[in-house]
């Protein structure tokens, strides 16, 4: 899995603040505490001592330390025994003082080991289904809301089968795609007609993905090739286009939208080629959205480009009547 740098920083940023916020609870909970029960400070403070009184015992025994630590235990148990009958006796619970982390699992470090802790992780990923949805509508767009319903059960005179006989088996396979997404996961070719659930299928994807912690790079083939611009002749923001490229170059999972409806210059194929060729040469997966059809590819892109796209992607055909006009249809 490859991270974005500076969102696993923001995820560790945020994990900071929340253990300083559940130091800062646990502090006002103590001190209002002791100022209904007084005995519960000198308690607190008799327990935190405990450790440097092995220490003295260790040193003062000058031999086996067993006995005076097995005091100090007992001492121990007792002093918690007691300040778990003064907080119920104040209606509180027994563990109402004890200083837990917020992660069991790591002590609130963002660590296990060497390994980034799952609880960094869940941050991560819901930092990244965040910056997805400024670019995607996420929250509307998932598996759950696609319907088969809206495409026909009428079987097109020149494939065989039904709209809805072919959208199942591109849901099953979208579904089956976001499921098991890995590095070695296949690259997809989604290619129609406009209005046909391409893009919807692409966001339930990213969606899926992102929520599993993946990296998610998503646009339109217009903004990648303006970033790609900017950097090459200087015409904007060249560190946000430099950024925006890194991304489409090294997140986990690549979505080119729209691919067909930029302008066809040396400079759009070039670039296309270039992304596309880089993440085939890392292994890095990639959906394409395109309105146009195999020999229409071949004819808008260069050899190489077509070759790449037909030869190194698992193609998934959509077509049936405009989902969008149906829908606008139906709502006038």
């Amino acid at each position: 899995m490859a991270y974005d740098k500076k969102l696993l920083a923001a995820a560790r940023r945020e994990l900071e603040r929340d253990r300083a916020a559940h130091a800062d609870d646990l502090e006002a909970r103590r001190r209002a505490a002791y100022a209904r029960e007084p005995r519960l400070r000198a308690i607190d403070r008799e327990l935190s001592a405990t450790a440097v009184s092995v220490l003295r015992a260790s040193l003062a025994s000058g031999g086996d330390p067993a006995e005076a630590i097995e005091q100090l235990r007992c001492r121990n148990l007792a002093l918690q025994e007691e300040r778990g009958a003064l907080l119920t006796g104040m209606g509180l619970p027994a563990d109402y003082l004890t200083d837990r982390p917020l992660c069991a699992k790591c002590g609130d470090t963002g660590y296990q080991g060497s390994a980034t802790c799952a609880c960094v992780r869940e941050r991560y990923a819901r930092l990244l289904k965040e910056q997805l949805s400024a670019v995607l509508p996420i929250r509307d767009q998932n598996f759950s809301r696609f319907r088969l319903e809206y495409y026909s059960t009428r079987p097109d005179g020149r494939l065989g089968l039904s709209p809805r006989e072919n959208m199942a088996y591109n849901l099953d396979e979208c579904k089956n795609y976001a499921a098991h997404f890995g590095k070695d996961s296949p690259n997809l070719l989604l290619y129609g007609s406009t209005g046909l659930g391409k893009t919807f299928l692409s966001s339930c994807i990213a969606e899926a993905v992102s929520a599993r912690g993946f990296s998610v790079a998503y646009d339109t083939a217009i903004n990648i090739v303006a970033a790609y611009e900017t950097i090459k002749f200087g015409s904007g923001d060249g560190e946000a286009a430099a950024e925006r490229a890194a991304r489409y170059e090294r997140a986990d999972l690549l979505i080119i939208d729209d691919m067909g409806t930029e302008m066809g210059t040396a400079f759009t194929v070039s670039a296309l080629y270039n992304l596309i060729n880089t993440r085939l040469m890392a292994g890095r997966p990639m959906i394409v959205n395109t309105n146009l059809l195999p020999d229409a590819l071949g004819e808008k892109y260069s050899p190489a480009v077509a070759s790449r796209l037909l030869g190194e992607f698992m193609a998934l055909r959509f077509f049936g009547d405009d989902i969008r006009l149906m829908k606008k249809r139906q709502q006038m």
